[in-house]
């Protein structure tokens, strides 16, 4: 039976009547058992029988509750990863020079900003309560890239000075660690100095290139995870000096301009509709046309061993 049958008023009334006589053929047992009394060995059999259920019904739901709890944590931690298909777009100089993959290329890009956009939209009609009143959650979109830059200004200075508080309170679990423990590699004797000289094509950068809404937690229905990533060009200046003199060390400077995709991560309760504060996930690379068919494929294929298919496919090879 499909679904949009299953929904319709006269699908459910009729589901009610077809039950009907299920329901009473079951009370009418169940009110003859209530009075055939069995023996007093049964009834002991029966009592410990229900004594090793209720034993195994409250393990499991303790390892179900603790198995909850470590799926919170991991997703709030950023334990999960980017969203499947998020698109980082080449520079229009680096696409593809044969005129047919350019335009394959284009629509890929166009397709994968159609899924974004309408992911944020669903969020967002989901936040009225009714067509008449306003959202209760925005989307607050240019208010992303100029909080991706100051964050990203505070993270490589925090992490240039060896702040692991700072890279705590910025970073989320897993890119935090990463950073932390790069810190803990340097060496005692050396001081470690930061500076973003300047961001560059401010018409351009920083900008938002994707962004977008979904409930990736199984276990838990309420809390989604919104994800914006931000290119951001900067000239930065690096240089190390020796802790005991604060001498700079000869041919330590180095000096870079590079754009780097630095992606948010925050929850948001679809009840409440309340975000948490953005913190930082990482950094990602462009999506070159390979990287997109072969994420493509693994979605397909993971979508095929969830639906079961691929035990299908497996047994009709052989």
């Amino acid at each position: 039976m499909s679904a949009a049958r299953l929904l319709r008023p006269g699908a459910r009334a009729s589901s009610a009547l077809a039950l009907r006589p299920c329901i009473q053929g079951t009370a009418r047992i169940q009110f003859v058992r209530a009075f055939s009394m069995p023996s007093m060995g049964k009834m002991t059999r029966e009592m410990e029988k229900m004594a090793r259920e209720g034993s195994k019904k409250t393990d499991m739901e303790t390892m179900t509750q603790i198995q909850k709890k470590a799926n919170d944590e991991y997703f709030r931690s950023g334990g999960g990863p980017v969203f499947p298909g998020t698109f980082v777009s080449l520079p229009i100089s680096q696409y593809p020079s044969n005129p047919a993959e350019f335009l394959r290329y284009q629509w890929y890009r166009i397709f994968q900003w159609g899924v974004e956009f309408l992911s944020v939209l669903q969020f967002k009609l989901q936040s009225m309560p009714d067509w008449t009143t306003r959202p209760k959650w925005k989307a607050a979109r240019g208010k992303i890239a100029p909080t991706a830059k100051a964050m990203y200004v505070d993270m490589l200075s925090g992490f240039a000075a060896g702040d692991k508080r700072v890279i705590n309170q910025l970073c989320l679990g897993n890119f935090g660690k990463k950073l932390i423990a790069a810190i803990d590699r340097r060496p005692a004797n050396e001081i470690t100095k930061f500076e973003v000289m300047s961001f560059d094509k401010g018409l351009f950068y920083p900008r938002v290139v994707a962004h977008q809404v979904h409930n990736v937690n199984p276990n838990d229905n309420e809390m989604y995870t919104e994800q914006a990533v931000v290119a951001i060009l900067s000239t930065q200046k690096v240089t190390r000096h020796k802790a005991s003199t604060g001498e700079l060390i000869q041919g330590s400077t180095k000096i870079q301009q590079k754009v780097e995709h630095v992606v948010l991560s925050r929850q948001v309760s679809n009840k409440t509709y309340q975000s948490s504060q953005w913190r930082i996930w990482g950094t990602v690379p462009v999506t070159t046309m390979e990287r997109y068919l072969e994420e493509q494929d693994w979605i397909r294929r993971e979508q095929a061993k969830r639906a079961g298919w691929d035990s299908h496919e497996k047994k009709d090879r052989r």
